[in-house]
């Protein structure tokens, strides 16, 4: 059977739909938005073009595929349900393309809730069931439109507290550090997931994410990089005995570079003593491996309370390397030294360290973050309550709006066909009747991809957005 069968990439209960629509339907008009109550107040966009690339654009219909369907969904549902004769019209008469238009706000940019992001209209009025038969499919930017807003908004928060501190920012682009893939849900999603932190930030141990700018933004730019670094079968390789003789092994054999080294295999504290203790045989390797320009040591404590764990540990090594005051007076390492906190994170957490460390006197320039499952599996669809819903139906050659209002007015759908304008530093959805240029833009129609952007230009407006207040 035909993995990506597009006539298969659906919800079970869309199949019945195309015979439940009123009598005369000859367009179904969509929308997507992020409604009220997400919890960041912009969205950015992102992941469309990996979506129409991958699975709509071209010939996706082909005679195999449609009595494939049709034989599994007899089975899955009953017979004579499959809509087998609208695939074959778009078979035969639009060569097996699909046969709708979707518009939609040029990706990487930032879009205020409760504003229209995508819309999606058949071309075709025989095919007007194919609108919402694609919903299951297309709502799945959902998820890497989550992720770049995630990661923008980590971005804004830790270069608010750079700034605040008076800290340098030229590691900014590497404060949060992808470690996702082991914990995300597949491959492909670690892909999505991965490519859409890289909008916002540099380091990532996601290799398969390096991939998306070139295979579907027509990139071949490299935007993620890592460094040399340690995990705890490396440092309990000789036991609690030879910890400190596996430490001299794998700083003896680094490379010059960044050296991140997991401290906690036994106990974090006793590790940041012996490191910064004078003359000892750890503290020399360290330090002759700091000689080298460009040479860094990053520690990573990888358990314990986030907040607490972190200050023990910036203080710990303070006291072992030596600090000083930037001009508002926070506290830096005196050596090319750093801490990483790389366990449990989510924004919320991440913001409260950093507000601890402001509160006990220290710059945000001596910390980076690793966000794993925070970043791939921690958001949802509701984090940022992407919803598609139908506002406009033309019958009978007669334009019908609609929409839902439930009792949770937080779920009321919008109303009409749309377009979206600017309104000064933000966006406003209004009717397609009312002047302004429209921001969302035709990216496909027909079957043909007809907006083929770079990943680097989506990046320029997400970069844009984090680096405003």
């Amino acid at each position: 059977m035909i993995e990506n069968n597009i006539c298969l990439l659906t919800d079970s209960y869309k199949v019945t739909h195309h015979y439940f629509y009123p009598k005369g339907t000859e367009k179904i008009y969509s929308y997507l938005e992020s409604r009220v109550g997400a919890e960041f107040n912009k969205t950015i966009f992102y992941g469309l073009q990996y979506i129409l690339k991958k699975y709509l654009e071209g010939q996706v219909v082909t005679q195999q595929k449609i009595d494939e369907a049709d034989e599994l969904i007899s089975a899955h549902i009953g017979p004579d349900i499959f809509n087998k004769d609208g695939w074959q019209y778009i078979l035969d008469e639009h060569d097996g393309r699909l046969p709708v238009e979707i518009k939609a706000v040029p990706e990487g940019t930032p879009v205020d809730v409760s504003n229209v992001l995508m819309t999606v209209e058949n071309t075709d009025k025989e095919s007007f069931w194919l609108v919402n038969y694609l919903e299951s499919l297309l709502l799945q930017v959902w998820y890497p439109s989550t992720v770049a807003t995630l990661s923008a908004e980590v971005r804004k928060l830790c270069s608010f507290y750079l700034d605040v501190t008076a800290s340098e920012k030229d590691n900014l682009d590497f404060m949060l550090h992808d470690f996702g893939y082991r914990g995300a849900t597949s491959t492909e999603s670690s892909m999505l997931c991965g490519s859409a932190h890289l909008l916002s930030f540099s380091g990532t141990d996601t290799i398969p994410a390096l991939t998306i700018p070139e295979n579907y933004y027509i990139d071949s730019n490299l935007y993620g990089f890592s460094v040399q670094a340690t995990e705890h079968s490396v440092m309990t390789s000789l036991g609690p005995e030879g910890e400190f003789n596996q430490i001299l092994n794998v700083i003896d054999s680094a490379k010059d570079g960044i050296l991140s080294i997991v401290i906690d295999s036994y106990n974090y504290r006793n590790f940041l003593t012996e490191a910064g203790r004078s003359g000892s045989e750890l503290n020399e390797a360290i330090l002759n491996f700091l000689d080298a320009e460009g040479n860094k040591v990053v520690f990573r404590p990888d358990s314990g309370e986030p907040v607490s764990t972190t200050l023990d540990c910036l203080n710990l090594l303070s006291e072992g390397f030596g600090s000083h005051l930037t001009e508002k007076g926070y506290k830096v390492f005196d050596l090319n030294i750093g801490l990483l906190w790389g366990d449990g994170l989510n924004y919320q957490k991440i913001r409260d360290i950093l507000f601890a460390m402001k509160s006990n006197g220290w710059a945000a320039q001596n910390i980076i973050f690793g966000m794993g499952g925070g970043l791939h599996s921690n958001v949802t669809r509701d984090t940022q309550r992407n919803a598609f819903k139908c506002s406009a139906q033309l019958r009978d050659g007669e334009w019908h709006d609609i929409f839902k209002n439930p009792l949770d007015s937080s779920k009321k759908s919008k109303t009409g066909r749309f377009k979206l304008i600017r309104d000064g530093n933000s966006f406003k959805t209004v009717s397609i009747a009312v002047d302004g240029e429209d921001v969302l833009q035709t990216v496909f129609k027909d079957g043909e991809l007809l907006i083929n952007d770079k990943f680097q230009n989506i990046k320029s407006r997400a970069l844009n957005y984090s680096q405003r207040r």
